[in-house]
């Protein structure tokens, strides 16, 4: 079992590398949290944008990793890719979280705009746990050898842990940050703090992959 969950400092990142013309928009927050709603709307207003894998179907947390692990900025062989949306990974042999390198983001790229995509906690856990009927939790509990009460009660803790230090850094940085609250907050709230570099069409937000199950699962397992 291989669980990548970052919690580096970024230190010795080639910055000059990572420049581009254009900055770019990197969401750094959960799955299940919108992602692909903010892919399809930057896409259709005509930006380039990678959603959890490239156009190759090689997965972008891995190519980050790998990247990152050979000194690289991370993000090295996408210069004309402009936005980046779930950056996450799970299959039956590792886990990536690769939000959680949002430290090493910040530093490769410090004109990037930083999207903290995020969620009601219980929403966001019964939404995981419902995803592909199932198969998501499932598949976790199998990888870490957990039950899934324990697999809830570590992703909670890992909402709580990600929430904190991604406020705790970028509220105490210059940084072009925004944090986005799904089912609160609508896709104006992102077109405007983009409107400097982006013009983003908000009618092509939808709301994606919604599952219906995953509110019985909240109420049966009181996920508060």
């Amino acid at each position: 079992m291989i669980v990548v969950t970052g919690g580096e400092n970024g230190e010795g990142l080639m910055q000059s590398e990572a420049r581009q013309a254009k900055p770019m928009v990197i969401q750094i927050g959960f799955n299940r949290c919108g992602t692909l709603s903010f892919h399809e709307m930057m896409s259709k207003s005509g930006y380039k944008s990678l959603h959890w894998q490239d156009d190759d179907k090689q997965v972008l947390a891995e190519r980050m990793i790998t990247n990152l692990s050979l000194g690289r900025a991370p993000f090295h062989g996408y210069e004309k890719v402009q936005v980046f949306s779930d950056i996450a990974h799970l299959s039956g042999r590792v886990f990536i979280a690769g939000a959680r390198f949002f430290r090493s983001l910040h530093e490769a790229y410090p004109e990037a705009y930083f999207l903290f995509n995020t969620r009601d906690r219980g929403d966001w856990i019964a939404s995981r746990a419902a995803h592909g009927e199932g198969g998501y939790l499932r598949r976790f509990c199998k990888l870490t050898g957990a039950t899934e009460a324990e697999v809830f009660a570590a992703w909670g803790a890992y909402y709580d842990l990600h929430s904190r230090e991604v406020m705790d850094y970028f509220t105490t940085r210059d940084a072009r940050f925004l944090r986005f609250e799904l089912g609160q907050d609508g896709p104006e709230k992102i077109a405007d703090w983009l409107a400097p570099d982006f013009i983003v069409d908000i009618g092509f937000w939808r709301r994606k992959n919604r599952n219906r199950q995953s509110e019985v699962l909240r109420r049966q397992l009181d996920l508060d």
